[in-house]
């Protein structure tokens, strides 16, 4: 069999949506944590069995066309055992590339059972495991690539991506530097690290992790949007802008560092500059939900309550289930005086919800099934970092349901909390800053 051929690195947004990672409710710069689709390892068939279809199939993209070699190489009864298995692969890599994991798994499954020691199939199948958000199969499934190969690298920062999605970022970061020892020039690791690192709020660590980055590859936005988001949680924009700009200047296409920018600019009271790079990124990518829910909380915080509404529904759209798309929206509507509206509106969004998803209590309390008291009491985690953070939004969103009720003193204790206590990257912490500027006389 030749080398295995590896794939260029490929960022997985998981706000902050893996990891951009996801922003649950608590929405700072957005990270790209990176499942190395580098760990997508391709295979090329033993060079006396090469056909064209298998050579095709090996470049696993994506494509109807690949694909269909693929299938074509795999039915032919030509390949041996191994090089079955291998082609098998390739095309779960290519169902992969076209976002269909469930047959990506079902052939990984295939190539495992005809070739039991074939390390990459599982590494690939945890990787379509890591991106359907099922991380402790995922994790099942690099633990068992390692086993059979304890050299690994790629194995183990995917596997500490699976940790980083599941909120363990010191398993995360022991696996990435693991990786990192294995392979001191494996960029993908140290940015996983430094995610990992600034998810713990160790800023200087994940910073240090992201110069390593950019030292090894100059020209690796991701590397640059990541040190951004790092400066930015540190409060200094000045650099967080210019990262972004440089993540901009060497991909000009990529929406979230327009974004993050945004924020950044936002940050700073740049509010002009925020809404351009937020128009910016809509127009990259209208599928984009981060960038209406930016943009609408930036109207929101200038008292443009109407237009918020409208691209808080946007954002609410294309991504339903997430509860606080739901809150922001609800606000928008009632602060436009649409109360009537939105309340109707709010059942009906809130059935979309997993309520056991921070910030869903808050969607109880704005539904009238629960108060104030019970929001506080449902902020229980055993992380105490999201602890502090998950109490500060629930302070800047309380402050606004008694701004509602017409409680000015209550909103403006609340209020008050959230901007004394949420990270300065957070939209609640600028939101309440601007809403106690409101409330000034």
């Amino acid at each position: 069999m030749n080398t295995p051929k590896r794939l260029a690195a490929q960022p997985v947004k998981k706000s902050m949506e893996p990891t951009r990672r996801l922003h649950n409710g608590m929405n700072k710069a957005l990270l790209y944590l990176i499942l190395l689709l580098a760990g997508w390892l391709r295979c090329g068939v033993a060079e006396g069995q090469w056909s064209r279809d298998a050579e095709k199939c090996a470049k696993a993209s994506g494509s109807d066309e690949t694909i269909a070699a693929c299938t074509r190489a795999i039915t032919s009864r030509q390949l041996s055992s191994t090089n079955l298995a291998i082609t098998l692969s390739n095309r779960g890599i290519a169902w992969a590339n076209k976002g269909d994991y469930d047959r990506a798994i079902a052939d990984f499954k295939e190539a495992i059972w005809l070739s039991p020691q074939y390390a990459p199939a599982y590494n690939n199948r945890g990787n379509a495991w890591n991106f359907k958000r099922d991380y402790d199969q995922a994790i099942a499934d690099y633990d068992e690539a390692i086993r059979l190969s304890p050299q690994y690298a790629t194995a183990y920062t995917n596997r500490g991506s699976a940790w980083d999605s599941k909120g363990d970022y010191d398993r995360a970061i022991v696996d990435h530097s693991e990786a990192i020892r294995l392979n001191p020039q494996e960029v993908s690791a140290y940015i996983n690290r430094g995610s990992a690192w600034d998810s713990k709020g160790d800023y200087d660590r994940a910073i240090a992790d992201f110069n390593e980055a950019i030292r090894l590859s100059p020209q690796y936005a991701l590397a640059y949007n990541n040190r951004g988001s790092a400066w930015n949680s540190k409060g200094d924009y000045a650099r967080a802008i210019a990262d972004f700009s440089e993540a901009i200047r060497l991909d000009p296409q990529d929406a979230l560092a327009y974004s993050n920018r945004g924020l950044a600019f936002r940050l700073k009271g740049d509010f002009d500059r925020a809404i351009a790079d937020y128009n910016e990124a809509i127009r990259l990518n209208p599928k984009y939900p981060q960038a209406y829910l930016n943009r609408g909380v930036t109207r929101f915080a200038q008292g443009q309550f109407e237009s918020a509404g409208a691209d808080l529904s946007q954002a609410l759209r294309l991504n339903p289930n997430d509860p606080s798309f739901v809150i922001w929206r609800y606000f928008a509507q009632s602060r436009a005086d649409y109360r009537t509206a939105a309340a109707p509106e709010l059942v009906t969004n809130a059935a979309k919800v997993d309520k056991a998803n921070w910030p869903a209590p808050i969607i109880d309390l704005l539904a009238g099934t629960t108060d104030a008291a019970g929001v506080l009491k449902a902020v229980t985690n055993s992380n105490q970092k999201k602890q502090r953070e998950q109490m500060c939004v629930a302070a800047f969103f309380l402050g606004e349901w008694h701004l509602l009720q017409g409680h000015r003193s209550e909103a403006h204790s609340s209020l008050k909390r959230a901007e004394r206590d949420c990270p300065k990257n957070f939209l609640e912490y600028f939101s309440a800053s601007a809403e106690l500027k409101r409330l000034s006389p």
